[in-house]
């Protein structure tokens, strides 16, 4: 009856039902595309977190063993050059063939600033638990103060010869023995030990001075009570290493023999440290 109608047929391929079907395929793919990409994205910062606590891990770990090796070396940073510097070495370097003879033993790396004047004192007798007093044989050397600074490993070994304990060190080429009497060597074990530093503090610094008690040693179980100077005092068998600056000599010679100075301050010997 219409001169130009026209069947129109839908094709099945393009029937509506069909077009939402591969659009909703198409969603799903992109869907997964999504996840996997997600997915992805958080197994890389998974990955990347792992690898940053390993890192952390390690890097601990050689810091820790970079610390070690620093404390066996003995090193140190120098901040002021015109102070003395000195560290404990952890594990001294002795030939081996000297290890047998040795009783005991102690290294400590030193850093004297330029000029600096000073004498070694080492001697054993009776001393006290605090303080420079020295009753008994020692012997002192001084050095030549040097326009540069100087670095130097200090050596501290005793060693039994003839029923005595013999301190022997040695810094920088020069190298001195004194013989430690009254002190029974084999009780080194029970000794008591106090150090100017200690390789688990670290380095120490000191006004260039001060009076340095680098080594004391003795036996506790000596204790004696004695009148020194007008003044009680317990002193025990046993001995001592200082380092002494030329400034502070006619002070050191005082106080090792129980006296206080008139004009003495205390901050000009510096203290021991304490290992906790």
């Amino acid at each position: 009856d219409f001169p130009y109608s026209q069947e129109v047929t839908i094709d099945g391929a393009n029937s509506p039902r069909q077009a939402m079907q591969r659009i909703k395929q198409k969603s799903h793919k992109i869907s997964n595309m999504k996840y996997v990409i997600r997915l992805l994205v958080i197994l890389l910062f998974l990955a990347g977190c792992i690898q940053l606590i390993y890192y952390s891990t390690e890097n601990k770990r050689l810091a820790a063993d970079v610390s070690q090796l620093e404390a066996e070396l003995g090193k140190m940073s120098i901040k002021d050059p015109d102070r003395v510097h000195i560290v404990e070495v952890a594990v001294p370097e002795v030939p081996l063939e000297v290890v047998p003879h040795i009783k005991g033993v102690w290294q400590f790396r030193c850093y004297l600033p330029p000029g600096y004047d000073f004498m070694n004192m080492s001697g054993g007798g009776r001393v006290t638990e605090e303080g420079l007093y020295l009753s008994g044989g020692f012997s002192s050397s001084w050095g030549s103060p040097q326009p540069t600074a100087i670095h130097g490993l200090m050596t501290v070994s005793f060693q039994e010869r003839d029923n005595r304990l013999q301190a022997f060190y040695s810094f920088r080429g020069s190298s001195g023995t004194t013989s430690w009497t009254g002190f029974n060597a084999d009780r080194l074990s029970a000794i008591a030990v106090r150090k100017l530093v200690s390789s688990k503090q670290g380095a120490r610094s000191f006004d260039r001075d001060t009076i340095l008690p680098l080594l004391k040693l003795y036996d506790p179980s000596t204790a004696e009570d004695n009148e020194v100077a007008g003044k009680a005092l317990v002193t025990y068998k046993g001995g001592q290493i200082i380092l002494c600056p030329k400034s502070r000599a006619t002070y050191l010679e005082q106080l090792r023999m129980g006296e206080t100075p008139r004009d003495f301050e205390p901050e000009w010997v510096a203290t021991a440290v304490v290992d906790e």
